[in-house]
């Protein structure tokens, strides 16, 4: 979702409040209460103090993530933004051109080969096909 700020104004995404892993990255970090404390048959504690259990985990879970996210959110998004900006610069300015000026110095040895098989394999290749293309199969029944 974009928001319209102004005709010469720079245009700021905003993320989707309902949906914040779309793409289902940390889907394993979904607990319950009763993926942690679950009861079989036959061993149930009192109902107003497996409530209260369940009442104090989930805003235990909650407030502790919310004070870490508030403590340390913001920080480690700044690092991860700045990790991320210089592996892109990395990438783009000292990987790529690199990459690219070793291709280009090596290409000739490509050509070079390629010429080797042209010179030496081609007619071999070339003349055992010319010998094999003169066998005829003749099938007879009988």
């Amino acid at each position: 979702m974009l928001e319209n700020t102004g005709p010469d104004e720079p245009q700021v995404q905003l993320i989707a409040r309902e949906n914040r892993d779309p793409m289902n990255r940390n889907s394993f970090l979904e607990v319950d209460f009763t993926d942690v404390i679950a009861e079989p048959d036959g061993f149930h504690s009192h109902e107003r103090l497996y409530n209260c259990a369940f009442q104090t985990f989930n805003c235990t879970k909650n407030c502790c993530y919310l004070f870490l996210t508030f403590l340390c959110g913001g920080p480690l998004a700044f690092c991860f933004g700045c990790y991320f900006a210089c592996l892109g610069f990395e990438y783009i300015w000292c990987v790529m051109p690199c990459t690219q000026a070793c291709l280009m110095g090596i290409r000739w040895i490509g050509e070079i080969f390629g010429y080797c098989i042209k010179a030496f394999c081609d007619p071999c290749f070339d003349s055992i096909g010319r010998m094999f293309s003169k066998i005829h199969v003749k099938t007879e029944n009988v």
